[in-house]
């Protein structure tokens, strides 16, 4: 009979640790993970996606139908995108990278865009959004972003600033860049090279 109960328990423990299927909840609930921060998390997420990739996609639209002429495009929306999306180090961050390129002389850091994860875009969406793990004031996602026919996997940290969820880091698993990191080092560097 003993037997019987810890097979039973086991098994409803197994239960309880399964995924379901596309669900974004993570699949370990713990005291401070409840389920409405998970739920809280992954709206965000969606909400943020779905208004930068909207101008995106429309500056996309329009590129095509040769009508973006005096349109600022999603480039003249990137700095509202930063201050209602980003996190305050994320846009310290950006500030510093900003001042050290208007003084020097090349490229730059800015190669990329940390949005699409890439230079160019056609049909942007995101799919597949499950936060790994969930506290009061942080939150790991995970989703997948489609650009033209491809669906790169990318890891977003976010903090809880002002009430509001935002993005502390773009991480590319696929090129394995850590958009954050890079940008430290790159500040590092600089700061570094502008002192000698």
């Amino acid at each position: 009979m003993k037997h019987w109960i810890l097979m039973l328990a086991a098994a409803l423990a197994l239960g309880g640790c399964q995924s379901n299927g596309g669900s974004t909840e993570k699949t370990v609930q713990t005291a401070e993970n409840q389920p409405t921060d998970v739920q809280e998390v992954t709206e965000r997420v969606e909400e943020i996606y779905g208004t930068v990739f909207k101008e995106y996609n429309r500056e996309d639209s329009l590129r095509n139908l040769d009508q973006l002429d005096d349109d600022p495009g999603a480039m003249g929306h990137m700095q509202e995108f930063i201050d209602n999306y980003c996190s305050s180090e994320w846009r310290r961050l950006m500030r510093q990278i900003d001042e050290i390129d208007s003084v020097n002389d090349g490229q730059g850091y800015w190669e990329a865009d940390f949005w699409i994860m890439g230079q160019d875009w056609h049909q942007l969406s995101i799919s597949d959004v499950k936060v790994q793990a969930c506290t009061g004031s942080e939150a790991v996602v995970e989703l997948k972003l489609h650009n033209f026919d491809t669906a790169k996997p990318v890891t977003l940290k976010m903090v809880k600033e002002d009430g509001a969820w935002r993005i502390d880091d773009f991480i590319d698993n696929e090129a394995d860049l850590d958009w954050k990191q890079s940008m430290q080092q790159y500040v590092t560097e600089e700061t570094d090279k502008n002192k000698k």
